[in-house]
């Protein structure tokens, strides 16, 4: 087992994200062993599917996407409570809203909770920092291509690394010069992430790259074992499959 990890700020958020997850590998054939809080969000703990790397590439999305009906949801309660006035809608708020009333309580809480799922959603998805699901997306979209596996652990760790590192100055920054406590939450993120590159380009350097639970896997290498073959033998023919077409058959 391997854990997905996102960034959550919400209990029922995290639950409907990596449910996201865990659905999508019972799907594709794979065995989930739980799903986790953390101080820093949760994770799922997800084994490979039947699918090598477009199964775990599809694995990996399925739990930022969960974010989209929710924002749908919030949408929806707040033109409720709001009566169809969106003039209001925005990330900030003042704080006399809340006392205005039960509609406009219930419409700042709408409005923060889809501001909270758009965030997490694109940090997680777009932001291909491993062990982010970005960062596993953008692994098996190497391994898809037919990159070898150490090559692909080495951009994967050195892409989260330097990424990491951007987003510890912004956390520190924010916190320091723009007092916004979400600041140290940033740098926490930051750390955490370079540790877990910093851990793999390690395994990396020392050629221990399969050891790791994601690149070791055998559905990769066989994954990676099509990929060059297919190339190798037939690199002008237009009637041979690709091989992301021949896993997805």
């Amino acid at each position: 087992m391997y854990p997905r990890v996102s960034i959550q700020t919400s209990p029922l958020v995290f639950a409907q994200h990596e449910l996201g997850h865990a659905w999508m590998t019972k799907r594709l054939g794979g065995d989930v062993g739980g799903i986790v809080l953390w101080p820093l969000g949760g994770f799922a703990l997800c084994g490979p599917t039947d699918c090598g790397a477009s199964g775990d590439f599809k694995v990996s999305i399925a739990g930022p996407l969960t974010h989209i009906p929710q924002m749908a949801f919030w949408i929806a309660m707040y033109a409720a409570f709001a009566k169809g006035d969106f003039s209001r809608f925005d990330m900030s708020y003042y704080l006399n809203e809340l006392s205005e009333g039960g509609a406009s309580f219930f419409a700042v809480l709408s409005q923060q909770a889809f501001w909270t799922n758009l965030f997490i959603m694109a940090f997680n998805l777009f932001v291909p920092a491993y062990p982010l699901d970005g960062g596993r997306c953008l692994a098996d979209l190497l391994i898809m291509r037919g990159v070898r596996i150490e090559k692909a652990a080495l951009i994967t760790s050195v892409t989260a690394m330097v990424l990491s590192g951007g987003l510890l100055l912004f956390g520190l920054v924010s916190f320091i010069w723009l007092h916004s406590p979400n600041g140290i939450f940033m740098a926490l993120v930051a750390s955490y992430i370079f540790s877990n590159s910093m851990s793999l380009f390690k395994m990396q350097k020392e050629g221990r790259v399969r050891e790791h639970p994601l690149f070791g896997r055998a559905v990769l290498e066989e994954r990676e074992d099509v990929a060059r073959t297919t190339s190798s033998e037939e690199p002008e023919s237009v009637s041979s499959p690709k091989a992301e077409d021949a896993e997805m058959a």
